[in-house]
This record gives structure tokens, C-alpha cells and sequence, in this order.
């Protein structure tokens, strides 16, 4: 059985059922999402070499997923804790002066 072809350029595809492209549209979905949420989450942190990793990895969000529950989690449980300790205590959050050593 031979499988055809749509010329395009000098690259020719097999034509696709609807089904496949509809998996293909499904995957390209999930891999934008998962990018998108860890990129923006590794840039909100200031993290640019998790940022870079992520943008010119294509892992189809498997990497992405790491970082968002593996890599992420403790800089966020820190943040949890620290604003838990300053609601118990009532006291204003401490900001650094620029002529503090």
C-alpha cells in the first residue's frame, strides 16, 4: 500500500487521516502549555539558565513538568513558610536598604 503524497517544496509529507491530525494538534497543544507555564514561571524567578534549557528543549512538556513540580516547588514552599512566620508574628516584611552591608 502506498502512501500518499502532498509536494511541498522539496520536503514531501503522507497525507495524515483525521485522526492524526488531530493527535498532532493534541500534542502541539499540550507541548504550548507546558512550555508556556514553565517559561514563564522560570523567568518570574529570575532563572535564566532554566529559562534558556527550556526554550530550546522539546521534550513535549516532559522537562517542562519537572521544573514546574520538582525544580520550582522548594523556592515556592520557602516563600510559604516565610510569609506563614511574618502573618504569626504580625510583623511587616523586612526590606533591604541599598546602604546596608
Amino acid at each position: 500500500m502506498k502512501a500518499k503524497t502532498q509536494s511541498m517544496g522539496a520536503m514531501s509529507f503522507p497525507e495524515l487521516p483525521p485522526g492524526g491530525k488531530v493527535v498532532i494538534g493534541a500534542v502541539v497543544v499540550w507541548s504550548l502549555a507546558w512550555k508556556g507555564a514553565s517559561l514563564w514561571r522560570a523567568a518570574r524567578n529570575g532563572s535564566k539558565p532554566w529559562f534558556v534549557t527550556l526554550l530550546l528543549s522539546n521534550t513535549l512538556g516532559v522537562l517542562d513538568a519537572i521544573y514546574l513540580f520538582a525544580v520550582d516547588r522548594p523556592h515556592r514552599s520557602e516563600h510559604r513558610v516565610e510569609e506563614a512566620i511574618l502573618a504569626a508574628t504580625g510583623e511587616p516584611e523586612q526590606l533591604a536598604h541599598s546602604d546596608e552591608t
